[in-house]
């Protein structure tokens, strides 16, 4: 929702006001002197982001570079694990289960 600033052209009052959808009413009055007399001043605003929207937002080209590296990096293969590992049929009997 956003907070609109607005300013009084008779008694120079700034004050603000939350609007709640694009129904709401401007204010037609300042709050400190009744003049009719107020316009609505630019005021800036934030965005916020979490990391997930700050992933997606990464340059499609720097993601091609990373992967593209991590292809050529042997250290960075998941599947190299499973050629160490001893297959079932091979491997010795490991004895009766831990009872925790």
């Amino acid at each position: 929702m956003p907070l609109f600033t607005y300013s009084c052209e008779d008694c120079d009052e700034q004050f603000e006001k939350l609007v709640r959808g694009t129904k709401s009413p401007e204010p037609e009055t300042c709050i400190m002197c009744s003049s009719s007399k107020i316009r609505k001043i630019p005021t800036t605003f934030s965005l916020s982001r979490n990391e997930i929207d700050a992933l997606r937002s990464l340059d499609p080209m720097y993601k091609r570079m990373v992967e593209d590296r991590m292809a050529q990096t042997p250290e960075a293969e998941p599947m190299r694990h499973l050629a160490k590992m001893t297959p079932f049929d091979v491997a010795e009997d490991p004895g009766k289960p831990i009872d925790f």
